[in-house]
């Protein structure tokens, strides 16, 4: 599919919209185990309205983000180019255009190695001074293995933070990770989000038989 413009032409983003196409797996906030919604705008579990976000409004706020995290790694600004995916809230699977949503998005830098631990270090304190709760963070490590001290290594330096501050629907999830050969990954997926037009669908009405 073509690539897609999005925001101000100021910052117009080139979104390959693949769906599935970055495996970001359980990224969300909520996660694989997030409760599914059994009525347009309601959380299954609780009962809770769930945020009610247009996609287009949700990719416009993961462009911001991808574009804000991608300046402060390495000082770059205009668009960015990102792979992303609406997935349902629970699961992987894609979700339809009037179901609950998780988006999931992604952009990669092109970083030499000697300088991606740096950078990786960079957003984590800029991440932590902006109020996110930074977790899981680690960097690549020599271990044993048959041919010396660094024959086996752990993946490189990565981390994730969770914006928790504000509305539900503001809250979002950052994966950063260095990949081998391939620079820095930035991945970012929003809260459980329900489209507008899910609110619109008609509830079903039983058939009725015969004539009163």
């Amino acid at each position: 599919m073509a690539a897609r413009s999005i925001g101000t032409p100021a910052r117009t983003a080139a979104v390959k919209l693949a769906a599935g196409a970055v495996a970001l797996g359980c990224l969300a906030l909520s996660g694989c185990a997030a409760a599914r919604s059994d009525a347009p705008g309601t959380d299954g579990t609780t009962r809770a309205p769930q945020p009610v976000t247009s996609r287009d409004e949700a990719m416009d706020r993961v462009t911001r983000l991808l574009e804000h995290l991608r300046d402060a790694a390495v000082g770059q600004g205009g668009p960015v180019s990102q792979t992303l995916g609406y997935y349902r809230c629970e699961g992987p699977d894609i979700a339809g255009p009037t179901e609950p949503y998780v988006l999931n998005s992604a952009t990669s830098l092109d970083v030499p190695a000697d300088g991606r631990v740096e950078i990786v270090r960079r957003l984590r304190d800029t991440l932590r001074g902006e109020g996110l709760l930074i977790s899981g963070y680690k960097e690549a490590t020599a271990s044993p293995g048959a041919n010396g001290p660094a024959a086996g290594t752990v993946p490189g330096a990565s981390f994730r933070a969770a914006s928790t501050g504000g509305p539900p629907g503001d809250h979002y999830l950052v994966a950063v990770e260095e990949k081998p050969d391939k620079g820095i990954m930035l991945m970012v997926s929003t809260a459980c989000l329900t489209p507008p037009d899910a609110l619109r669908v008609p509830p079903l009405v039983p058939p009725t038989t015969g004539t009163p």
